[in-house]
């Protein structure tokens, strides 16, 4: 069975991810389009540096013309925000993508994309899957009408569109010496075209098996990065994920800055600088931090589950100008109704040029006025029956205090959170993506993070 997760459906190469199974995804997404009446219209689609990406990219493309559609397939490798863009500035009828985002190099996927450019939504994909069901049992008559089928460059409109973003000129004029790391991923040569200037930028060669690394742009994944700023001395790195949706970033003395951070940064530039109108979206698993901004400007704020399908299906519910996760994945609506990590990375360099400041400055300026903030993500790689059990017995457990700390509410919207009487919170969820269980925790000191994921593997041990 083919099963969409919290961005796409997304499978081991040559075991679930075949041919077979990309034309059955394929098939069932033009029948949806047709059932919702939409039987022609532009398509956009994408691909990453994956292994097999460009030519399941192009195997769908021809697919999707032989059933009636004006289809745009990609130059070359490009970020999923890309095909988003496009998709949402040539008001084309959906985006796919073929990427697996940050998963092993083992893996690839599908990512479907609505009129918007925002990440297709849980109704949407649920379409899909039963579609394919009856398809299997019913295989749709092949067809011979063929639709048009053309490119688009990635590096072009795209790239003139983010220039236009920020004040490209007050960035070029600090001076500041900076570095990119893309993790082998799509996001490569990207940044250097936009900013037009000189970046270090690493790891851009083609290498399906990102370098050994998770395409992930997390503490763990960025030492290269972390020594390149700290050796060059340079003001501040950045780093996207493997199809450059996410973001991740390092201060000028090498520290790494988490994507709450970014968030808060972001989001409190945007309500005082920026004086933004709006709601503000975000998920069970993201700091404290965008509260605290979002009550003190007098703004409501929603808590979804993690998936930024949530966040892109209440972005066009609600009338919300930011939405963001703990995964590096934040969204702007002016710009997008969907991640970017090429304009989180550009508008980190806005507000630094602004504020003529850099990031560990600003960082330290967030601190004073909300407090100091610490978060923490374990990923725990468990058999499928053992993630079972502890989700079963966590269902159960009736508990009141977490690591000497009362417990003052509970949230299950996603996973199993628990709000602490310190203002700490800790999070215990089964990935939506990968074989993975995952604790988060964010506190006040480095201490109490470290003894709430201890509490947390006790709690499902």
């Amino acid at each position: 069975m083919i099963k969409f997760g919290t961005d796409g459906w997304r499978a081991i190469i040559e075991e679930e991810f075949t041919e077979e199974n990309v034309d059955r995804v394929t098939l069932a997404f033009a029948k949806f389009m047709k059932e919702t009446s939409r039987p022609s219209g532009k398509i956009y689609v994408g691909f990453d540096r994956r292994r097999k990406s460009d030519l399941m990219a192009k195997r769908a493309a021809s697919l999707l013309a032989s059933q009636g559609y004006q289809v745009f397939l990609a130059s070359s490798f490009c970020p999923t925000p890309c095909v988003s863009w496009n998709t949402k500035a040539d008001r084309a009828i959906a985006g796919m993508m073929i990427t697996a985002s940050h998963n092993p190099p083992q893996w690839n996927g599908i990512k479907f994309k609505e009129e918007d450019g925002g990440a297709a939504s849980p109704e949407y994909t649920t379409e899909i899957e039963k579609i394919i069901e009856q398809n299997d049992k019913n295989p749709p008559i092949p067809t011979t009408s063929r639709g048009g089928e053309g490119g688009f460059d990635p590096h072009h409109e795209y790239v003139l569109a983010l220039q236009k973003q920020v004040n490209l000129k007050r960035i070029q004029k600090t001076g500041w010496k900076i570095g990119y790391d893309p993790l082998y991923g799509a996001g490569t040569h990207y940044l250097p075209q936009i900013l037009e200037t000189d970046l270090v930028e690493i790891h851009t060669e083609a290498d399906p098996n990102f370098g050994g690394l998770n395409p992930e742009p997390i503490e763990k994944n960025l030492s290269a990065l972390i020594q390149l700023v700290k050796k060059r001395g340079l003001d501040a790195g950045f780093s996207t994920d493997g199809d450059a949706d996410r973001v991740g970033a390092v201060d000028e003395n090498g520290n790494f800055v988490d994507s709450h951070h970014i968030y808060a940064l972001i989001l409190r530039h945007l309500l005082s600088a920026g004086k933004e109108r709006g709601e503000i979206i975000k998920t069970v698993s993201t700091s404290n931090m965008i509260d605290l901004l979002a009550k003190k400007h007098g703004r409501k704020f929603y808590e979804l589950p993690i998936g930024f399908k949530h966040i892109c299906k209440k972005f066009r519910e609600v009338p919300a100008f930011i939405g963001g996760e703990e995964s590096g994945g934040i969204a702007v609506r002016r710009w997008l109704n969907e991640r970017d990590g090429l304009f989180s990375s550009l508008y980190l360099l806005e507000i630094m040029a602004y504020h003529q400041k850099r990031l560990g400055e600003l960082i330290e300026d967030l601190h004073q006025e909300l407090g100091p903030h610490y978060f923490q993500r374990l990923d725990l790689h468990l058999a499928p029956d053992v993630v079972t059990k502890a989700r079963s017995k966590l269902s159960r457990s009736k508990i009141d205090s977490i690591a000497g700390k009362k417990i003052v509410k509970t949230n299950f919207i996603d996973g199993f959170k628990y709000h602490l009487s310190d203002a700490s919170w800790l999070l215990i969820r089964p990935s939506g993506t990968e074989p993975v269980l995952r604790i988060y925790a964010e506190a006040p000191e480095p201490a109490g993070v470290t003894k709430l994921l201890e509490a947390g593997q006790a709690l499902v041990g």
